[in-house]
């Protein structure tokens, strides 16, 4: 596989990830495909690439990219998914703490983070909450 190839599984897994998130709680919300649709477009993906994606996720495996920031930044977007569609189930969270486990955040980071999250439904969220969160735990 090229470098090219590689790239564009990664950026497919991303959205990979999101969509199995938004699935969790069995429930279609439009917002959470603005949401996903939005990263689409932020990672130079389109709608009908998303839907691809969905339609066939048996032809994706999980990609964990191998830097931290990568890996950061698709916790920040399960994160802002979680909680976009205002109500926060438990079957995201626990798929948040599987997924965030896998991309080798740990667990009590990961709940934190959730957390900050939950407190700010329907708000922003303060701009430093979850970076003190990370630098607690990434010194």
């Amino acid at each position: 596989m090229n470098t090219e190839d590689r790239e564009l599984h990664k950026r497919k897994s991303h959205l990979f990830m999101l969509l199995m998130l938004a699935e969790a709680d069995n429930e279609d919300s439009p917002l959470e495909a603005l949401f996903i649709n939005k990263v689409a477009e932020r990672l130079e993906m389109t709608p009908e690439d998303v839907q691809q994606i969905d339609k066939n996720p048996q032809d994706l495996t999980l990609v964990i990219p191998k830097t931290e920031h990568a890996r950061m930044e698709i916790l920040y977007d399960l994160l802002f998914l979680m909680k976009f569609d205002q109500d926060v189930d438990q079957s995201e969270i626990d798929l948040i703490h599987r997924l965030a486990f896998r991309m080798g955040f740990r667990p009590t980071m990961t709940q934190e983070m959730i957390e900050v999250m939950k407190q700010h439904i329907g708000r922003n969220v303060p701009k430093d909450s979850l970076l003190n969160i990370i630098r607690k735990y990434m010194n």
